[in-house]
């Protein structure tokens, strides 16, 4: 029987430096990094899943000591008024919003939350291409000490979802598999290690 390997490797701390700047987010990249050329006490950060919003956030929130609500559409209204009119009277030293939603698909029930919403300063994450992921990929496997060639990188980058969230959990996978097999990181050994997954995954599905 084969042993599991734990993963004891520290999971680096969400910054601003270790976060991958592209030319599509590189202007919210620099607003957020400079509070004082913020429009206003609150601003929004909008995006797809898998675009960055929450690393940004933290890195926000633990550079600026700021507020920072993730996925703010889920919010309960009150709070969210509350800590919108706190942030722009000063009361806290800035409100940062993230959400793959607009303001407008929210269901705000509160008119005056919703105005203060619509008028907020919006950021724009845009969804990752391909081009963009493959260093942060590389990033990912080099995390767990794993070195992969350009066939290995470009194979996942093909198969996979493409967001840094699904990237991380499948390196994660993969190191352990590989741990266990005591294998190396090939393109034959992922695209064998997706195979199985998928097949895995599609009988584990409820049939309709």
């Amino acid at each position: 029987m084969s042993q599991i390997p734990l993963n004891l490797r520290p999971r680096r701390r969400q910054s601003f430096t270790n976060f991958h700047v592209t030319p599509g987010n590189q202007a919210a990249v620099s607003m957020l990094r400079s509070r004082n050329r913020w429009p206003s006490g609150a601003v929004l950060l909008l995006g797809p899943p898998g675009s960055g919003k929450t690393h940004l956030g933290k890195a926000w929130e633990a550079q600026f000591g700021g507020v920072f609500f993730d996925d703010a559409h889920l919010t309960e209204h009150t709070i969210l008024f509350d800590t919108i009119n706190r942030a722009l009277s000063g009361e806290v030293s800035g409100l940062l919003l993230t959400s793959a939603q607009s303001p407008k698909n929210w269901h705000i029930t509160m008119p005056d939350l919703n105005s203060r919403l619509l008028a907020m300063p919006v950021l724009t994450l845009p969804e990752h291409d391909a081009e963009s992921l493959e260093p942060i990929l590389r990033t990912l496997f080099a995390q767990v000490g794993r070195e992969v060639s350009h066939d290995v990188v470009s194979f996942v980058l093909r198969q996979t979802e493409r967001s840094v969230e699904a990237l991380r959990g499948l390196v994660h996978e993969l190191d352990v598999e590989a741990g266990s097999k005591k294998a190396d990181l090939t393109k034959a050994f992922v695209a064998k290690y997706l195979k199985e997954r998928s097949e895995i995954d599609l009988l584990a599905s409820p049939v309709e």
